[in-house]
């Protein structure tokens, strides 16, 4: 669980081993934890949600942006993973809304987070 904040923390302290990263492993362990996040929100799991969450965001993403920073990536790349992340992210919790009939994206976090 901490592996993102101490690669990001070795990216900060020493900025030339990013050049080390695989930008396309960066990009597959965004999308493949962010895949599991909607079915940690169908089946209301609140450690699936979190872990799959954490890894999107901080594994993936994070480095992405540490890449982005030291001007490993281009901008285009970037901007586009962002862009897909920040819409899978809102897509997941607005069919989550229409699947169990909820009026506001938020009542689903809720029901995780507190139960039903």
């Amino acid at each position: 669980m901490w592996m993102p904040v101490s690669q990001m923390w070795t990216n900060f302290l020493n900025p030339e081993n990013i050049k080390g990263l695989s930008v396309v492993s960066m990009l597959l362990a965004m999308i493949g934890n962010g895949l599991m996040i909607p079915r940690a929100l169908f089946i209301r799991d609140f450690m699936w949600f979190t872990a799959s969450t954490w890894a999107s965001l901080f594994y993936g993403y994070g480095n992405i942006l540490c890449m982005y920073c030291f001007n490993t990536i281009s901008g285009e790349f970037f901007w586009a993973a962002t862009i897909g992340l920040i819409s899978w992210i809102g897509m997941a919790f607005w069919r989550d809304t229409v699947v169990h009939g909820y009026s506001s994206p938020l009542r689903s976090l809720k029901n995780l987070v507190f139960g039903s």
